[in-house]
């Protein structure tokens, strides 16, 4: 990476720290605020939509970058044009509350929107039967992912420290291995972009991501594992350990429910990650917990699976698993008691 390129990154994380800032005042006024209900952890109403401030910072730079050929078109549309209509999606519900339904349809839009555009590298070599499944587990899979990172969406600077983490770990993922120059110009911007909002995010926050960050996101890192999968750039099982916490909570938390709940598809506030913050009194804890989880554990064991790809399985088992067991003992069961 050039000079230039380092400045460009700076201007990034500039302009989402500046855009915050402007838009927590734009969103008081407005009263555009995340109110106190069943779901929610803080005190009082705060600030939402502030992912509106780095999607567009980021989405903005995909735009800047396509016109100054340093990507792709088909990258243009995913994350450029994509990415946009994640982020209107997004805001819309902070402001509107979209309903649950019409919310549901416009993630399948989103998902197809990504297997739509990278279908010749994913599905060009399958049978017409392989080929209907295969459409179906991928938006399934997308459709999952997208709501997966709004379910971990629920204490201060837990989702936005998670998205640095992640990237941060691609970032030297990137350089160790693939070097790819496309994949290191999206993540490093997206991470420049979440580094912005960092600030105004961390405990205790003065501003929530809300649906515009969250979906935004979800979106983003699942065309990223696409594309990075469908190349042979990033491994699946890599993609497994870095999400390791994240997903093993979700889908523990989302299986208990499954198991248990009448209703378990309503909003509510039993994650693993969530019973701890009220336990502790503490979302700070909780979140730098996490944290230094991914660092010491989860970041060593992707690095593993760069260097001896024959034990990946071994990889993502042993990142998945300390998540699983934390999800069951501190999870849905645990506020059921």
């Amino acid at each position: 990476m050039t000079t230039n390129y380092f400045f460009f990154l700076l201007l990034i994380y500039i302009a989402s720290l500046l855009g915050t800032f402007f838009y927590r005042s734009f969103a008081v006024k407005n009263k555009i605020f995340s109110y106190l209900n069943e779901r929610t952890l803080h005190a009082k109403p705060t600030p939402r939509g502030g992912g509106l401030v780095f999607s567009l910072v980021f989405v903005f730079s995909i735009i800047y970058l396509y016109f100054n050929h340093f990507i792709k078109f088909d990258l243009l549309l995913v994350f450029g044009i994509g990415g946009a209509v994640a982020l209107f999606v997004g805001y819309v519900d902070d402001v509107k509350n979209i309903s649950s339904l019409k919310k549901l349809a416009l993630q399948f839009i989103l998902a197809f929107w990504i297997l739509f555009i990278f279908k010749d590298g994913l599905f060009r070599d399958l049978s017409l039967f392989n080929n209907f499944v295969a459409w179906g587990v991928g938006l399934f899979s997308i459709v999952w992912l997208i709501n997966a990172y709004n379910f971990i969406d629920g204490i201060d600077g837990m989702a936005i420290s998670g998205a640095i983490l992640i990237l941060s770990s691609l970032v030297l993922i990137t350089i160790i291995s693939s070097q790819d120059t496309e994949l290191l110009i999206i993540f490093s911007i997206l991470l420049a972009s979440c580094l912005g909002f960092l600030l105004f995010n961390w405990p205790k926050a003065t501003i929530f991501m809300g649906d515009s960050g969250s979906i935004f996101l979800g979106y983003i890192f699942s065309a990223l594992i696409i594309y990075s999968t469908m190349l042979d750039k990033i491994s699946f099982f890599t993609w497994l350990v870095i999400f390791g916490y994240y997903l093993s909570d979700t889908v523990v938390t989302s299986l208990i429910r499954l198991a248990t709940i009448k209703k378990w598809y309503g909003t509510h506030r039993s994650h693993a990650y969530q019973n701890l913050a009220r336990i502790t009194k503490s979302h700070l804890k909780v979140t730098t917990g996490v944290i230094i989880f991914h660092i010491f554990w989860l970041f060593p064991l992707s690095i593993c699976t760069i260097f001896y790809p024959q034990f990946q399985l071994q990889a993502a088992a042993l990142a998945l698993l300390p998540g699983i067991l934390w999800a069951i003992k501190f999870g849905p069961l645990y506020s059921n008691e």
